[in-house]
């Protein structure tokens, strides 16, 4: 938490003395046309991106209901699930050239199905073994993440950084100079019912219990911090990269489950674009990339213990179209 609170406080003394400095020089920030790299006062932002992401490492589910044993599923090698898609959508309001806010949506798209090999303990219940010689389980069980519904919702208060340091790039090498530096903070919330085949697969017995994890329910919005840098590479074609992370440790969610229930996560995300910005195309810029992404979302308590652990990269494709 200490490490959280000084990397924010530094996030934001670094955002209110690059408006400062400048505050009284937005307006020549802007040249003549659209400039990728410089927006205008008033300039909306829709950046828009489709991720098809494949899971790498260790991603896994578990649900424990109070001393009831739980199995480690894997997303791979037990829901057969070995890629995502993630599309995503993030809006942007210049209220100048420096000071921006921000909203981005996205959607986690979990496919595939396996057939399951062997009993899964989950939720205070065991999810059915294949049949045996003897006759117990179920033939031909797949399981799958079907039903499950999973988003994101952020809010950020953005800010360029370039005022600081664009009068003072002379000295340094070629390859420092140009960059357009932004710095962000806000929060982010995550809606995650994760379903293992719509919550109802077939049972080693009769359960009062669906096979879900309703993680939104004792969740709760956090804090992110985040960076973007651009620089032109040619004509046309500029370099893109941001990073942005979060991290919270057992703070109280305000529910409770055999005991104060504790919401832990973790998470950081970085993208990595070339992108085409031709001033003929009045602000519309298409870009191509990789993304990495990682998560980890834990809740627990005496009665319940729930873990989602997702990693993943792969390439992306959007656009970004300023009016």
């Amino acid at each position: 938490m200490r490490l959280v609170r000084l990397t924010i406080a530094l996030v934001v003394t670094a955002l209110v003395a690059s408006a400062n400095c400048f505050a009284s020089d937005f307006g020549s920030l802007r040249e003549p046309g659209f400039d990728l790299l410089t927006p205008a006062p008033h300039q909306i932002d829709i950046e828009a991106d489709d991720a098809y992401q494949f899971l790498v490492g260790a991603n896994t589910l578990r649900r424990r209901i109070n001393s009831f044993p739980d199995s480690a599923i894997s997303l791979q090698h037990d829901l057969g699930v070995s890629q995502m898609q993630l599309p995503e959508v993030l809006l942007s309001y210049w209220f100048d050239s420096v000071n921006a806010a921000q909203f981005q949506f996205r959607y986690f798209g979990l496919y595939g199905s396996k057939p399951q090999t062997q009993p899964l303990a989950f939720g205070g219940t065991i999810i059915a073994p294949p049949q045996t010689s003897v006759g117990i389980g179920f033939p031909g069980q797949k399981l799958n993440p079907g039903g499950t519904r999973w988003y994101t919702f952020g809010g950020y208060y953005e800010r360029r950084l370039t005022p600081l340091y664009q009068d003072c790039e002379q000295g340094l090498p070629v390859f420092l100079r140009g960059w357009d530096t932004r710095a962000k903070v806000g929060l982010e919330f995550t809606y995650n019912d994760f379903r293992i085949n719509d919550g109802s697969p077939k049972f080693s017995q009769t359960s009062p219990f669906e096979a879900r994890i309703r993680f939104h329910e004792k969740g709760l919005p956090i804090p992110v911090i985040g960076l973007e840098a651009r620089r032109w590479l040619a004509p046309d074609f500029a370099f893109e990269v941001t990073a942005q992370g979060y991290w919270a440790n057992k703070w109280d969610s305000g529910r409770s489950e055999g005991g104060t229930v504790y919401d832990s996560q973790s998470g950081f995300e970085t993208h990595w674009r070339v992108v085409y910005s031709n001033r003929d195309w009045r602000g519309f810029a298409p870009f191509a990339g990789v993304n990495y992404y990682y998560s980890k979302y834990t809740q627990t308590s005496a009665g319940v213990g729930n873990l989602l652990r997702v990693q993943m990269i792969g390439p992306e494709l959007g656009f970004n179209w300023s009016i």
